[in-house]
Order: C-alpha cells, then sequence, then structure tokens
C-alpha cells in the first residue's frame, strides 16, 4: 500500500513537471504610488498635524476588531485617487466579499485600485480577482503564483517548493498614499469578529505621516518584483461587465440582516 501510494505520487510529480512554467513577466506595466494627493479630502482632513511633525508619524490603535473593519471600508470609501491594497490571506466571506465591492465602487468612481494577493492566501478566487481585474481602474497581481491552479494546486509543492514556500504576509490598506491601516489583520470575518468560531486576537493601527509613505514604498517594492504577477497572464480573462458581479455579491451580504449582524451600524 504504500508503494502504491509512492508510486502513485511520483507520477503526479511527473505529470506536475510537464504542465509548464510561470508566464513571462515581459511587457508587464510599471506604476508606482502616487505622491501629488495632497489636495485630495485625506490629504487636507490631517494636513495641519502633518505640516506640525515634519517625519514623524500619527498612529492610532485599532483594537476593536469591527473598527478595524469600518476603518478600511471608510477609507475605500473616502478614497479620491488611489487604493493600494496588499494581503496574505482574502476569504470569500462576509468581510472579503464586502470589502471586494468597496474597491469595485472605488474604482467606479475614477480611483486607482492596485490589489496584490499572496497566492497561497486567496484559493478559490480565480474567478472573483479576474472580474475585478477586468474593471479598467482595478489590477490585480499575484505574489508567486501556483501554476496549476485546480483544486490540486498545492501538489505544486512537489515540483517546486524552494520557490513556493517563500510567501507574503505583508498587510496594508493605503488610501490616497495619505493614511494607511497595517497591522496583523487579514481580511476574513474571524479577523473582525464577524463569527461564531474561532475569532483571532489581532491588532492594526492607522497611519498618517512619514509612515505612509514607507508603506507606500514597500508596496512599490513589492509590487514591481519579479515574484508578483498580473492576474491576466494566470486565469482566463473576462469582460468588464463581470466587475458588477462582485460588486452584487457585496450588495446580497450587505442587504442579508441575518448574515450582517450588527455591521451596518458601525459602518453607517
Amino acid at each position: 500500500m504504500i508503494r502504491g501510494a509512492w508510486i502513485a505520487l511520483c507520477l503526479v510529480a511527473a505529470f506536475m513537471a510537464g504542465c509548464g512554467d510561470l508566464p513571462s513577466q515581459e511587457g508587464r506595466e510599471a506604476s508606482s504610488a502616487l505622491v501629488d494627493t495632497d489636495a485630495t479630502p485625506l490629504g487636507q482632513a490631517w494636513a495641519p498635524d502633518v505640516a506640525s511633525h515634519p517625519g514623524q508619524s500619527g498612529i492610532y490603535s485599532l483594537e476593536d476588531a469591527r473598527d478595524a473593519f469600518a476603518a478600511r471600508m471608510h477609507l475605500a470609501r473616502a478614497a479620491e485617487r488611489s487604493l493600494d491594497v496588499q494581503y496574505y490571506i482574502w476569504k470569500d466571506d462576509l468581510s472579503g466579499k464586502l470589502l471586494f465591492g468597496e474597491l469595485a465602487h472605488a474604482a467606479d468612481r475614477g480611483v486607482r485600485v492596485r490589489l496584490l494577493l499572496d497566492d497561497n492566501g486567496v484559493s478559490g478566487l480565480d474567478a472573483t480577482l479576474a472580474a475585478l481585474d477586468a474593471h479598467p481602474n482595478i489590477e490585480v497581481r499575484l505574489f508567486n503564483p501556483f501554476v496549476m491552479r485546480s483544486k490540486w494546486r498545492l501538489l505544486n509543492f512537489l515540483t517546486d517548493f524552494d520557490r513556493l514556500n517563500r510567501r507574503m504576509h505583508n498587510k496594508s490598506f493605503t488610501a490616497d498614499n495619505q493614511v494607511t491601516v497595517l497591522g496583523g489583520r487579514n481580511i476574513g470575518d474571524e479577523y473582525f469578529g464577524a463569527t461564531d468560531g474561532v475569532v483571532f486576537a489581532d491588532l492594526d493601527v492607522m497611519a498618517i505621516g512619514a509612515a505612509v509613505k514607507d508603506v507606500s514604498k514597500q508596496f512599490d517594492q513589492y509590487w514591481a518584483s519579479a515574484s508578483s504577477y498580473p492576474i491576466d497572464r494566470l486565469v482566463p480573462r473576462v469582460g468588464p461587465e463581470q466587475t458588477q458581479l462582485v460588486e452584487t455579491a457585496a450588495a446580497v451580504v450587505e442587504r442579508d440582516p441575518p448574515r450582517a449582524w450588527g455591521w451596518r451600524r458601525p459602518m453607517s
């Protein structure tokens, strides 16, 4: 039995070895954090404080899980020029759908959205991410992606462990290069107190001032990394009309009181 299992694994590894390589990065569009955003509402909101503390940062602790979620929602809604969003895990649950919806709404207003996700933490989201990427104002990239993207994708580790074992654990949500939320929380109900099951005791902070520029600098470094692949080179492209499905999914969740228990009040 053990010998049979070993043979089966070898056959799977041999099959995967012939599944192809990652796509070329040739012609990948370059971009960087916007710097002319001082005149945005978010830039003006804290302009006196930032100006009176040159080179320093203002930090506000987001200890409450719901406050941490609401902060991200409000920043997405307040953004006028850009949203740079980077996470290790993004789940297709209550909080994940609502935040995806807000990114799409922001793009509809003309906000440039750059979404960088670690491919190890977004299993099953290829269709949703492709739909977001189809919006002309949204670009999605996956860090260190899997070549084989089926439900068996973890078998990629058998033939490419050294590369796939290097993951991106950065977590930040930056609006107009003026305000950022960063810390320990990924995107998922268990990080925001929206589940009756296990709830993680992570911590975020909201920052303004010099820290935001540092976060944007590291985002740009990961965005431009040779390990960050535009999703349209990994999964089939879809039409821009598909983005509406993401917004519709968020609206359905928000209108469902049994699931949205108590979330409307802190976000109002």
